[in-house]
């Protein structure tokens, strides 16, 4: 707080002030001002961003807009020209884009005698992502957040889409934690597909967060694929068994509830592929119908159909958007991210060699790869320590390192492996993708298929009747 003596004297610049919506507003904390007195919040912009910001006092007070050079100014002489000007009690301003630079809201009490009451909220669009994560651990691998850099400038985008494809190919992963949290093995990790749910009704909108999720014993070698639906649409999320309904249950986590689903353990060996799949599958007026699958090699196998019931329903679809946020205050991106196994862990990586990639379907049917992938997460609680994402020709690698930071690029899908035994399978399940992901070498003859097929199934019985059954009642988040 700085004390002004100098009545001020200003060259007004005036600007008329058109409605915004900021989805995502910073709250100051509140200020008391004696008279002469003004308050100042410093702002850091990155070109191509605009501001909003909203200020509310207890009386008529004078609020600014500077920029850096702007401020300087004021700061010495009382004096300058600020990009807004206003005498009010109640203003909202929205301006931009802007070029990288610090800008200062301020709030001058030089219009009444008394003490007054500041409140100060502002956002700006589209987020800078950094401002989130910028430092290990983290969850790792790409991620779309509907924002580019390009010449250090942000440029935002919104993407509708009704279908998330996660490709992960993990030739060595292990991990470690001497102290995870209950109900998490110490070797355990996960690779993670979350996406953003948007339903519009009559009545407003709602936001869920859908994840589907390899989880990995490390130490066993063995896996299992479990989906997780959080509601996203205030900060705590609430479901009960009567709003969601699907093979799996709500379950509760402190003082939130969320719905999960999981699969028995699986073997694998290295290297390991699978896609992971998550699709609006229907529609209604009462709900919408979540589809969640994975192929390791089987062809698709849709484990879970989970119906959201919210009623008068108008449209839906799962969302990429930079310039709002959900009701919870998260983002609204596309992640395939390696982290801690549940509950909130963060685990310690001491082998990752890894490559992945992310499609989308439009809502008009369009398969496409997004491009300018970020190399972390956000949304998700677990975390990773001791990776890195880095892109070489063409591809995505999640080696073991840090410095993961400020650093973006494009991918393909990356190389698979998958059984041999389901060839015919994958290729029925693929062909709307117009790729082949059973490498040639992988061919064997009709005998050999079929006395490994009988193999197989009488391991998997025997697994079957080994391992014990049951939902894996892990919180992602």
């Amino acid at each position: 707080m700085k004390i002004l003596y100098i009545l001020l004297l200003i060259l007004v610049f005036t600007s008329v002030v058109e409605p915004f919506f900021a989805s995502s507003l910073v709250s100051y904390q509140p200020v008391t001002l004696p008279p002469k007195y003004y308050e100042y919040y410093p702002i850091n912009v990155t070109s191509g961003q605009c501001l909003f910001f909203h200020v509310n006092t207890s009386a008529l007070a004078t609020i600014m807009l500077f920029n850096q050079n702007q401020f300087n100014i004021f700061e010495k002489n009382s004096s300058g020209t600020p990009i807004f000007f206003n005498v009010s009690d109640n203003v909202s301003y929205k301006v931009g884009p802007l070029s990288t630079d610090t800008y200062y809201i301020v709030v001058l009490n030089n219009v009444t005698n008394n003490t007054i009451n500041v409140n100060t909220e502002y956002s700006l669009v589209p987020y800078n992502v950094y401002n989130v994560r910028s430092s290990l651990p983290a969850p790792i691998g790409i991620a779309d957040y509907g924002v580019y850099n390009i010449s250090n400038t942000l440029k935002g985008t919104i993407t509708k889409y009704d279908e998330a494809i996660g490709y992960v190919t993990i030739y060595n992963i292990s991990a470690f934690n001497s102290t995870p949290p209950e109900g998490v093995n110490r070797s355990g990790a996960s690779l993670q597909l979350n996406s953003v749910l948007q339903i519009n009704t009559n009545n407003g909108s709602y936001q869920f967060w859908l994840q589907n999720v390899i989880g990995f014993i490390t130490s066993e070698r063995t896996y299992y694929v479990e989906d997780n639906i959080w509601n996203f649409t205030s900060n705590v999320s609430y479901l009960t068994n009567s709003s969601v309904n699907g093979k799996g249950s709500v379950f509760p986590y402190k003082n939130e509830f969320y719905y999960a689903y999981g699969t028995n353990y699986y073997n694998y060996t290295f290297p390991l592929s699978m896609i992971l799949y998550i699709k609006v599958e229907g529609i209604s007026s009462e709900g919408v119908t979540i589809s969640f699958g994975y192929n390791n090699g089987s062809g698709i196998q849709w484990y879970d159909n989970a119906t959201i019931n919210v009623a008068n329903v108008k449209s839906t679809y799962l969302l990429i958007d930079d310039y709002n946020v959900t009701g919870s205050q998260l983002y609204y991106d596309l992640e395939l991210v390696f982290a801690g196994q549940a509950n909130g862990e963060y685990t310690y990586f001491k082998s990752m060699n890894a490559s992945l990639g992310l499609q989308i379907i439009l809502l008009n049917g369009t398969l496409i790869t997004p491009e300018n992938f970020y190399t972390f997460g956000s949304d998700t609680e677990e975390s990773a320590d001791n990776l890195i994402t880095i892109f070489k020709e063409n591809q995505s690698w999640v080696l073991i390192g840090n410095d993961n930071f400020y650093n973006i690029g494009n991918t393909s899908i990356p190389k698979f492996y998958l059984h041999p035994l389901s060839n015919k399978n994958i290729s029925n399940a693929s062909s709307s993708y117009s790729r082949s992901i059973i490498p040639s070498n992988t061919q064997q003859s009709s005998n050999a298929t079929s006395n490994f097929s009988m193999l197989t199934y009488l391991l998997l019985f025997v697994l079957f009747i080994l391992v014990a059954l049951g939902i894996k009642r892990l919180r992602r988040r």
